[in-house]
């Protein structure tokens, strides 16, 4: 009996001792502080680059220009205030969307790289540092941005799913119950911005020059549970979730699609290149159809070669339709538009393809050429014979480029 009662006081030593060892002194506070701190330090977010979905389509755009433009001047371009047209930024109503977005714009445009330059516009600041002594050299934009968020229609449309199920089986004292359910709930809003583009010197906005989209933005809602009973105890879980696109990160989004669509047609790229399944722009085809058409032969020529350097082939642009640039159009047409080899590229239909196929850095290899026999010329044809003059005289017919006399 002794024996015991020894026994259970050493027991109750031991767990007396044990319990001062974790009591709330100063050094154990110290290193539960310390543990803290390095378990939420290793799990904590680190800062991102702030990049939407068409963030990589605007640099690729800047390599379009480098390869398109090249020799080009730069094009200056500034913005009005980009604002909500919707009046649902006010704080009367939740300002539920950013209520000034030029900021997105300008960085947008400066994205694109060193041919498009943005010219910001802050008078204050320059009049406060000229009183200072400071001189400007002052950069007049070409192009001056303008536009709004123009919709905001919330719940434009929703759905939701709901499944359940119970199963019994057993009897008596053994029973069990097993249930489930699931529900989910999808509602789409709509954000839609416009941009226009107003030339400076005119203060005239560039007609067909603008760009007009929309993006829907998801709120989802879902709730998973489950149950389990024995013959009328029973517990249970349940989940809740709850996903709201951002919306300051969706009108990101926007800006940057519609820069780009903006800034191509402005300047005649084929900008849908660097979009994922992009497709042609018909302002920018109807733009550059109507360019080349009303080019006379000798320069249709020259952007021939210009193009054709474009793709590697080493020509020296003389205007002149010689053997050299013959076989560099049917070498580069052999291997890349093989369905037009004999077409005419004097016109835009023949000519269209190699305008708006320049190879880009992101695109895949090409497979190589077979060898084309140099009889085998692209077709150009030489313009119609001059009408005869009034006076009687014959015009004498204009001959093509390179031709012999």
């Amino acid at each position: 009996m002794n024996n015991n009662k020894a026994g259970f006081r050493l027991a109750a030593i031991a767990l007396a001792a044990t319990l001062l060892g974790g009591c709330a002194t100063t050094e154990n506070a110290l290193k539960d502080a310390d543990e803290l701190l390095a378990k939420q330090e290793a799990s904590k977010k680190l800062p991102e680059a702030n990049l939407s979905e068409y963030a990589l389509s605007l640099n690729r755009f800047g390599q379009m220009l480098d390869i398109y433009k090249d020799g080009d001047p730069v094009i200056y371009m500034q913005t009005r205030n980009i604002t909500d047209a919707t009046n649902l930024s006010n704080p009367l109503v939740g300002s539920e969307i950013p209520g000034d977005i030029t900021e997105m714009v300008r960085t947008a445009v400066n994205r694109i790289g060193a041919r498009v330059v943005y010219v910001p516009y802050h008078p204050d600041y320059l009049v406060a540092q000229a009183q200072l002594g400071a001189k400007f050299g002052v950069t007049m934009p070409d192009y001056l941005i303008t536009g709004a968020l123009t919709e905001f229609d919330r719940a434009l449309s929703g759905a939701g799913r709901s499944n359940s199920a119970t199963i019994e089986f057993g009897g008596g004292k053994g029973t069990v119950t097993l249930g489930g359910d699931l529900k989910r709930t999808a509602i789409y809003s709509s954000l839609a911005l416009d941009l226009n583009l107003v030339s400076f010197q005119t203060q005239q906005m560039v007609p067909r020059i603008q760009a007009s989209n929309v993006i829907r933005v998801l709120n989802l809602s879902t709730e998973t549970g489950a149950s389990l009973g024995f013959y009328g105890d029973a517990f249970g879980f349940k989940l809740e979730g709850k996903y709201l696109q951002g919306r300051h990160s969706a009108i990101r989004t926007l800006v940057d699609l519609s820069v780009l669509e903006l800034v191509g047609k402005a300047t005649n790229t084929p900008y849908w290149r660097c979009i994922p399944n992009g497709k042609p722009d018909p302002v920018v085809i109807a733009n550059m159809r109507r360019s080349y058409e009303s080019l006379p032969l000798e320069l249709k020529v020259g952007l021939i070669q210009v193009m054709l350097r474009k793709y590697g082939q080493p020509l020296i642009v003389n205007q002149q339709l010689d053997d050299a640039t013959r076989e560099a159009l049917a070498r580069v047409y052999r291997q890349r538009f093989p369905d037009q080899i004999n077409a005419d590229v004097a016109t835009w239909n023949g000519f269209e393809p190699l305008f708006f196929n320049v190879p880009m850095p992101w695109d895949g290899p090409q497979s190589a050429a077979d060898p084309l026999p140099p009889q085998q010329p692209m077709v150009v044809k030489p313009p119609a014979p001059a009408p005869h003059a009034r006076s009687g005289g014959r015009a004498a017919p204009r001959r093509a480029p390179g031709a012999k006399r």
